[in-house]
C-alpha cells in the first residue's frame, strides 16, 4: 500500500512539472558576437552588430563565401535598446547576446555620453554576460568590425584574444570586461582603464591594442601610452611577465644607444599610503626576479658585475615608475586607486577629501624602492656573444 502511495505521489509530481511553453528554437535567434557603437546625428547612436552566420554542412567553401562565418548588421536608434531590437528587421531573428565577445565604442561618443548611460542595457538584460570584453576605438568603431582578422575567425574573437594574452605577455594595454568597467564606475575615484585600439599598416588594414583609454565617471579623460600602461600594471601588482630594457652604461663604438633585456619571471609590488596631516605620502616597494633575455653591452663575470647590473635595472624601473606617476599627478588622475585605499583605511577622512581629490593627489609625494634579482643568465657565457673574446 505504501509503494502505491509513493508511486501515486510521483505521478502527480510529474504531471505538475512545467513544459516547454516558453521554448526558443535556434532558428529563431541570431547570435551576436561583437557590437560597435558610434555617434550619429540628432543624438542618436549607430550600431553595428557582428552576427554569426551558420554555414550549411556539405557545401563547398567557395559557394559559402570562403571561411567567413559572420555578417555585420547596421541599425540606428535613439537609445541602445531601440537600435538593438531593430536587428530583427534585418535578419528575421531576435538577437541573442549570450555569446557576445567584444563591445567597441567610438572615442568621440564617450566625450558626450557616459559609458554607464550607453551600456545600461547590458547590465540589466539577463542574456548579456559581464565577462564580455570592452574597448574604446580611435575613430569610428564600426570600421574595426569590418576588418579581416589575422588568425581568429571573427574580429570580435581576435580583439578578445589580443587583450587576454597581452595581459600575460607585455601589459602594453589592459583587459577590461563589463564587470571591470562596472566596478571602476562604482569605485570611489570613478576611474576605469580600457584597452584603446587603433589601425596600423600601410593602408590601415590591421588593428592593434596599444595603450589604454582613461575614463572618469564613464567619460573620456585621455590616453595612457603603452609604456605607462606597463608601469601602472606594475604598481598595481598585476604585472606577471614581460621585458625590462636596461640601458648600457657605456655605449658601443657606433655611438647608437643599445639596451640589455631583462625578462620578468615574477614581480611583487606594495603600495603603502601614509597620512601626514592634510598631505599624503605613498611608499612603493617593488621586488622583481628576472632572467637575462638579451645581452648587448654588459659583462657579468663577477658578483660585482651582477650587482652593478641589478642596481642599473632597479634604477631604470624606479625612473620609469616615477615618470609615470609624475604624468598622473600633472593630469590630476589617480590611475592606481590611491583614493580607494584611503577610503578603506579611513572612510571619514576620504569623505572630506573626495571632493577635491584630484588636486590633493597632484601634491602626493612618492617614495619608491626597487629591488632586482637575477635568477637565470640563459647561457654559460658571462658576456654578450657579439663581443670579442
Amino acid at each position: 500500500m505504501r509503494k502505491i502511495a509513493v508511486a501515486g505521489c510521483m505521478m502527480v509530481c510529474v504531471l505538475l512539472l512545467p513544459g516547454c511553453w516558453d521554448k526558443s528554437e535556434l532558428t529563431d535567434r541570431c547570435f551576436v558576437l561583437g557590437l560597435a557603437v558610434d555617434k550619429a546625428d540628432h543624438g542618436m547612436v549607430d550600431l553595428t552588430m557582428q552576427v554569426y552566420k551558420p554555414l550549411h554542412s556539405g557545401g563547398s567553401e567557395g559557394k559559402q563565401g570562403g571561411s567567413i562565418s559572420y555578417i555585420n548588421v547596421k541599425t540606428k536608434g535613439n537609445t541602445m535598446f531601440d537600435g538593438i531590437r531593430d536587428i530583427i528587421l534585418h535578419t528575421g531573428r531576435k538577437g541573442q547576446w549570450s555569446h557576445l565577445k567584444a563591445i567597441i565604442i567610438e572615442d568621440q561618443l564617450v566625450q558626450i555620453y557616459s559609458v554607464g548611460q550607453l551600456l545600461d542595457f547590458f547590465y540589466r538584460d539577463h542574456e548579456a554576460r559581464l565577462s564580455s570584453s570592452f574597448f574604446i576605438a580611435q575613430g569610428k568603431a564600426a570600421q574595426y568590425l569590418k576588418m579581416k582578422p589575422l588568425i581568429e575567425k571573427t574580429e570580435s574573437q581576435q580583439l578578445m584574444q589580443i587583450t587576454k594574452y597581452s595581459n600575460q605577455g607585455n601589459y602594453k594595454t589592459t583587459e577590461t570586461s563589463l564587470l571591470d568597467l562596472f566596478l571602476g564606475l562604482r569605485s570611489q575615484t570613478g576611474i576605469s582603464l580600457v584597452p584603446y585600439i587603433t589601425k596600423v599598416g600601410e593602408k590601415g588594414e590591421e588593428l592593434v591594442a596599444n595603450g589604454m583609454a582613461v575614463l572618469k565617471k564613464g567619460k573620456w579623460k585621455g590616453i595612457v601610452s603603452a609604456q605607462d600602461s606597463r608601469m601602472i600594471h606594475m604598481l598595481l601588482s598585476q604585472y606577471k611577465g614581460g621585458i625590462i630594457r636596461v640601458p648600457c652604461e657605456i655605449q658601443r663604438d657606433s655611438g647608437n644607444a643599445s639596451d640589455n633585456s631583462l625578462e620578468v619571471l615574477s614581480i611583487h609590488s606594495k603600495l603603502k599610503p601614509q597620512i601626514e596631516g592634510e598631505a599624503v605620502k605613498l611608499q612603493i616597494f617593488v621586488k622583481l626576479s628576472g632572467a637575462l633575455g638579451e645581452m648587448r653591452c654588459t659583462k657579468l663575470k663577477t658578483p660585482e658585475d651582477e650587482k652593478k647590473f641589478t642596481e642599473a635595472a632597479a634604477r631604470t624601473i624606479e625612473q620609469s615608475l616615477r615618470k609615470t606617476l609624475n604624468r598622473m599627478t600633472q593630469k590630476k588622475l589617480d590611475l592606481i586607486g590611491l583614493g580607494d585605499r584611503i577610503y578603506r583605511k579611513d572612510p571619514a577622512l576620504w569623505k572630506r577629501w573626495k571632493r577635491n581629490w584630484g588636486e590633493r593627489f597632484a601634491d602626493t609625494q612618492f617614495d619608491i624602492k626597487v629591488k632586482v634579482e637575477i635568477k637565470n643568465s640563459g647561457t654559460a657565457s658571462p658576456k654578450p656573444l657579439s663581443m670579442d673574446r
